[in-house]
């Protein structure tokens, strides 16, 4: 009998030229909507990004259908850009405490960094989400929904490492949260011109003491 045919994938096509430059042309768009975001928020116009990205109005409605739906689609990626860019180191049940305020220190001071570049917009969609409408008000709740799902993996992940049993206590969660927030690098920053870093290493101290305090009272 002959030999069965062995499966084979099909190649995958490559992209045409023009495929490419609308890649190149959606991604210069995206990266100038981020930037102009951070800077004015949802003061940002379809003509600020047009003029950073040196494209006209016309090419960003080819990629884009409405002013909305750009910056929408600016805010997610810089959703997935923050996730992407923090550290994966994990921690073992039981680790040391210099372990503990190592990883916490590093975690911080990459997050802090992003929120200070992702800037005004994430503020605004915090502030006014009750007050969006459309794929604003949607993006607005994936902020939010992200928000909430990383800070309550990363109080659990540094409640075990530390020996807690359990769920770690609510108002454990809720510090993650304030110490991660783009709220605190702004309110230090701004108010007391501390740099990211700065706002980093002070959150990490309350949050190490936090970690004890919980570890002890429970």
């Amino acid at each position: 009998m002959p030999a069965a045919a062995s499966a084979t994938t099909p190649p995958s096509t490559p992209l045409s030229l023009a495929d490419e430059k609308r890649d190149v042309a959606r991604a210069r768009i995206l990266r100038a909507a981020r930037i102009v975001l951070a800077g004015r928020g949802l003061a940002t116009t379809v003509d600020d990004v047009a003029a950073l990205a040196d494209v006209n109005r016309r090419t960003i409605f080819r990629h884009f259908e409405t002013r909305e739906r750009m910056l929408a689609e600016a805010v997610r990626e810089g959703l997935r850009s923050y996730s992407q860019q923090l550290p994966t180191a994990s921690l073992a049940r039981g680790a040391g405490q210099a372990e503990i305020a190592e990883w916490l220190e590093n975690l911080l001071v990459a997050a802090h960094r992003l929120n200070a570049n992702n800037g005004r917009i994430y503020w605004e969609l915090a502030a006014l989400g009750s007050d969006l409408e459309g794929e604003l008000a949607t993006v607005a709740t994936e902020r939010r929904d992200s928000r909430r799902r990383f800070a309550t993996r990363v109080t659990a992940h540094a409640w075990t490492a530390v020996g807690g049993a359990g769920r770690p206590p609510a108002w454990l969660t809720d510090a993650f949260a304030v110490h991660l927030s783009g709220f605190t690098t702004q309110a230090l920053g701004g108010d007391f011109g501390r740099t990211p870093d700065d706002v980093a290493r002070t959150s990490a101290r309350v949050l190490h003491a936090s970690l004890t305090a919980a570890l002890a009272s429970g």
